[in-house]
């Protein structure tokens, strides 16, 4: 199983706005949600995906001007894969053909990962336009409530503890079931 990882970095030749205006359509993201993609911290978009479905999702966010990675998923055997190579500033070295280089494992960590709830939440997210915020993103910002008023507070009293607070009705006494006809018997079924 592959993740495709964001770091917020932009297709060379790419205008950062416009990317950053892509990726707000593409992931129907907020600004502040942008903001987080571009921050240069990795982030995982999608996880649990073959990797054809992940180099699928890497061409398209490629073809709006970002750049991202497909990585095993921590845990999985990983086949041989093909990534794109990083730019030389990032790693610092040069990348070697597929075959002749062992997988790396992913650089993100579990802090940095979205949440998953589950392992069928991408297939219940794909279809719709919804979406899984990182940790510790404020869902409502808070705002000030004000307390209720009760008018005529000091008309109000208090009954004493015990009291029946329900309303008194005039009911007729019960009727009384007539028992005549019945007796008590003895183990022998003599009556007594």
């Amino acid at each position: 199983m592959f993740q495709l990882v964001f770091k917020g970095e932009c297709q060379p030749g790419t205008d950062p706005t416009a990317a950053r205006a892509n990726a707000r359509a593409l992931f129907k993201a907020s600004p502040e949600q942008v903001e987080r993609m571009f921050s240069g911290a990795p982030v995982v978009i999608r996880n649990k995906l073959e990797e054809a479905q992940a180099e699928k999702y890497r061409a398209v966010l490629k073809k709006h001007g970002m750049v991202a990675y497909v990585q095993a998923m921590p845990g999985a055997t990983p086949a041989p894969a093909t990534p794109e190579p990083a730019p030389a500033a990032d790693t610092g070295r040069s990348v070697e053909p597929a075959q002749a280089r062992k997988p790396e494992p992913p650089t993100t960590e579990p802090g940095e990962r979205l949440p998953v709830a589950g392992d069928k939440v991408d297939d219940i997210l794909a279809g719709s336009g919804l979406g899984l915020d990182p940790v510790g993103v404020t869902l409502a910002q808070p705002s000030e409530v004000s307390p209720p008023m009760f008018q005529h507070l000091e008309e109000w009293t208090l009954a004493p503890a015990g009291t029946d607070l329900g309303v008194e009705r005039d009911l007729p006494p019960p009727p009384v079931p007539d028992v005549s006809h019945l007796s008590l018997a003895d183990d022998d079924g003599k009556p007594t």
